[in-house]
């Protein structure tokens, strides 16, 4: 165990850490001297100072350290790489410490261009690296075959590669950076394997070290002088080194000033004008000659090379600059080399070019130049002072190699790392970035005022079911095309995931600037999109929230904003809503609802009343309609309107209506076995339960209640009927086929049409008490109530009437021959001991009452 410099607390320490290091130079490693090194060690030491920690560094192999920090053995972890599956194992530190990628690199006499190249090649990536698994997916997508060679460290790759025991070694770009000019190998321009690299702690985060290290992260990021920024400079920046095309140029200075050496060595040793003359005209073949080569190696080589006098204009350009650049040599002759770098580039790449000169340093920059169609060249130079035989300047020489290709597939990794692949939007990850930022800027200047509208497509999901997942992502396209055409080039669009999607708007002038761009959009969606022969419509809830001082986080912003969009969706879809402090009290209620929903269903709480359903010719219970309640242990016994909606929400809905059913059934073959009486129970289904594992839960009941066919009644709702009404009405002959008989619910307040009536699977209408109040029936409801009664009877299907309460109603449905009815006028929903004994009395007073009167 290593205690490394400055790692102890000048003060005491609060908390002592434990950090594994492993071998992986320049990041992270142990010198020869045995102490920790590298850029996560400079950043944890500085970090340790700053929060009072004493800390010691433990040497590990890399899946010894992994497997010590899931066992709690250590406290922390240094340079570990996200991913789903350590994500379960491990907690990380929400900021990112560092980006990285892995880079191919090729022994020498292999080319390779692209990862199909790697087909069938002998390929060595680091033992139980992450890159394996990514490199496996790629391989089996692009349908090739490499050899894979594990190996446990990167240098022991290099030297593989450099002996020719393999073809290609996988390494990350810090260390292929730092060590590559060590050995014979080729740098390649195959990246990929993009990895957010962070500190981890073992699950749970016993000692609480990531929020002290989140915002010692953020400290560091800030302030462009910290740690954070001299260790990348020291340990990750690429040093300058002697290499081949350092090698190159002074091979080009040597080739140019050979023959004025041998020049003059003949002009001291010949003293005789003819033996002189002579010798100039040897000199002069030999120069030609000379030029020849070099004018013939300059032209070919594959770089561009260029030389300028002390004014900085090109006195030289070989071919092949020319064609970079798309010139004509004339074009750059006697001119600045720098009329050519792209306008952004310019004043810094002349402030190194001239720190160079005045510091009499190799001049090395990547930057660009733009080309007279327009078009960009990035380029990797290389330049140096030529010097005269005093050792004074006289010109410089300087080459530039084209990286467009290596610096494209860079920004294509950055860009997919912030951006959805699917619509091309911000992520997730690229608008907390921003709308932290923007909170920040509130902070300090409040006159920036922001606001965040989230999103959330209505009923995407029918689509999705009955359109396809084609039809759906092209519709996800299609919405993002439209939000961006909403917002300004400094507001933000992102998708979240799903069909949740979240717009930023920056610099406005109040609410009332969000709620404009909120209504433009619903009033958009209003149109239809035409998408594969498809008329498609879609609608949005949207949620307004107002950036303040009260938000801490860009979480807290989105928390705020999806409980806004919720309320929109309760008032009725396609709307929105702004976030007031309310909604969040509300929103706490509804989720400790929620809670005490699932601990009621664990502990029973929850009972079953059943209200009679009457006979109106006959007088005689037919049956009961089971009805849920809770007993709450504080709050005593609840109706459905308190906690259905949030059970049919959560998916709640499924565990408590098997568990309504199995009560059902339960209770029903106990009365059929007690009274010996075909007697009927109904049970309301919820939508999520119209599923064809409701066939398999029947059929378990069914064997273990055998009650009398057609006995036991499922109820649904109209809604529910035509949400996919040939999937839902296959399923509903398959429940009819196993003696279970099927009503609608509420008939007559939904989707009604009678002329479809006759075609569905159903046995029994229930009449919606709104058709029933007789003394409240308008012309046109009255037509409708005798409507479904006349026809309901012409067809064969039962009706059974809600909701009444008095003997007026009775007899108006009865004289329409009614069937069935429930309400009040009967009985109140009760107690099971109570339904038992209206069992047993075999009647109601009041409908002896009825009958006599009438």
């Amino acid at each position: 165990m290593l205690s490394g410099t400055g790692v102890i607390a000048q003060n005491k320490p609060a908390k002592t850490i434990t950090v594994g290091v492993y071998q992986n130079d320049p990041k992270v490693f142990i010198d020869s001297g045995g102490w920790p090194r590298g850029f996560w060690v400079d950043i944890t030491n500085d970090i340790g100072r700053a929060e009072n920690w004493a800390i010691a560094y433990v040497p590990c192999e890399w899946n010894q350290c992994l497997q010590q920090i899931a066992q709690g053995q250590l406290d922390l972890m240094v340079d570990v790489a996200y991913s789903d599956t350590r994500d379960e194992i491990f907690d990380f530190n929400t900021i990112i410490v560092l980006s990285s990628w892995s880079q191919i690199y090729a022994r020498r006499g292999v080319y390779l261009d692209t990862i199909l190249d790697l087909d069938q090649k002998r390929v060595s990536i680091l033992a139980s690296g992450i890159q394996q698994e990514v490199l496996r997916e790629n391989i089996k997508a692009y349908g090739i075959q490499p050899e894979l060679v594990p190996i446990d460290s990167y240098p022991g790759m290099f030297e593989q590669l450099e002996a020719g025991e393999v073809d290609a070694a996988i390494v990350n770009n810090f260390f292929g950076n730092k060590f590559s000019p060590d050995y014979q190998v080729i740098k390649t321009n195959i990246l990929f394997n993009p990895a957010r690299l962070h500190y981890v702690v073992p699950e749970g985060d016993p000692k609480q070290l990531l929020p002290d290290i989140d915002r010692q992260m953020s400290r560091l990021l800030q302030d462009r002088e910290s740690v954070y920024y001299q260790a990348i400079a020291q340990w990750l920046e690429t040093p300058e080194k002697f290499n081949w095309i350092s090698l190159q140029n002074f091979l080009f200075s040597l080739i140019f000033y050979l023959p004025f050496l041998i020049l003059g060595w003949f002009i001291l040793r010949n003293y005789s004008l003819k033996k002189e003359i002579k010798q100039r005209k040897q000199i002069e073949t030999n120069l030609i000659e000379s030029q020849q080569r070099y004018a013939h190696l300059a032209n070919t080589v594959p770089i561009g090379i260029f030389r300028t006098n002390l004014r900085h204009e090109c006195i030289y350009v070989n071919g092949y600059y020319c064609k970079l650049l798309a010139i004509q040599p004339e074009d750059a002759l006697h001119k600045g080399w720098l009329q050519k770098v792209h306008p952004d580039d310019i004043d810094y790449v002349r402030e190194q070019w001239l720190k160079s000169i005045t510091n009499q340093e190799l001049f090395t920059l990547e930057y660009r130049f733009q080309r007279s169609d327009g078009s960009i060249l990035w380029v990797y130079s290389q330049g140096t002072a030529e010097l005269d035989s005093k050792g004074e300047p006289q010109g410089y020489v300087a080459t530039i190699t084209d990286i467009s290709t290596r610096i494209k597939m860079e920004q294509q990794l950055k860009h997919d790392a912030l951006h959805d692949r699917l619509t091309g939007l911000a992520n997730r990850n690229l608008l907390i970035e921003r709308l932290n930022l923007a909170l920040k800027r509130y902070k300090r200047y409040p006159i920036h005022e922001f606001a965040a509208l989230f999103l959330d497509l209505d009923n995407f999901k029918v689509v999705n079911d009955s359109l396809g997942h084609v039809i759906g992502d092209e519709l996800l396209i299609e919405v993002a095309h439209l939000l961006k055409s909403f917002i300004r080039d400094t507001d933000l669009a992102a998708r979240l995931g799903g069909d949740e999607f979240v717009i930023l708007l920056e610099e406005i002038h109040g609410v009332e600037d969000a709620v404009h761009i909120a209504d433009r959009i619903l009033n958009a969606l209003k149109m239809s999109f035409k998408i594969s022969n498809y008329e498609v419509f879609i609608t949005t809830s949207i949620g307004i929230i107002v950036g303040d001082s009260r938000h801490e986080s860009a979480q807290d912003l989105l928390r705020d904003a999806d409980i806004a969009m919720y309320r929109a969706k309760q008032k009725g879809k396609s709307q929105y809503a702004i976030f007031d402090p309310q909604m969040h009290l509300q929103a706490m209620k509804r989720l400790q609802l929620e809670g005490e929903i699932r601990s009621a269903i664990e502990e029973k709480q929850f009972v079953l009343y059943y209200q009679p359903i009457i006979n109106l010719e006959q007088g005689n219970i037919e049956g009961f309609e089971a009805l849920i309640r809770w007993q709450h242990p504080q709050r005593g016994l609840l109706s459905p309107y308190e906690f259905i909606e949030i059970a049919e929400e959560t998916g709640l809905i499924i565990p408590l209506g098997e568990w309504i059913l199995d009560a059902a059934c339960r209770q029903l073959f106990e009365w059929q076995q007690k009274f010996n009486v075909p007697l009927k129970v109904h049970v309301n289904l919820s939508v999520k339960q119209l599923q064809d594992s409701l066939l398999f839960s029947l059929d378990r009941l069914l064997e273990r209640y055998p009650v009398f066919p057609n006995t036991l009644g499922l109820e649904i709702t109209e809604s529910m009927l035509i949400q996919n009404v040939e999937l839902t009405c296959r399923l509903l002959n398959q429940i009819r086929l196993k003696g279970v008989f099927i009503s609608v619910d509420d008939f007559g307040t939904g989707y009604s049409c009678l002329s479809y009536l006759h075609q569905l699977p159903i046995d029994a209408l229930k009449i919606d008490r709104s058709f029933v109040n007789i003394s409240e029936l308008n012309d046109r409801n009255r037509v409708i109530a005798e409507s479904i009664l006349a026809l309901s009877k012409s067809i064969g299907i039962k009706t059974v009437a809600e909701g009444i309460e008095t003997a007026q109603q009775y007899q108006w449905l009865k004289s329409r021959d009614c069937q069935f009815g429930q309400g009040y006028l009967f009985s109140r929903p009760v107690s099971l001991d109570q339904a038992t004994s209206l069992l047993q009395d075999h009647s109601f007073a009041v409908l002896e009452k009825l009958r006599s009167s009438s």
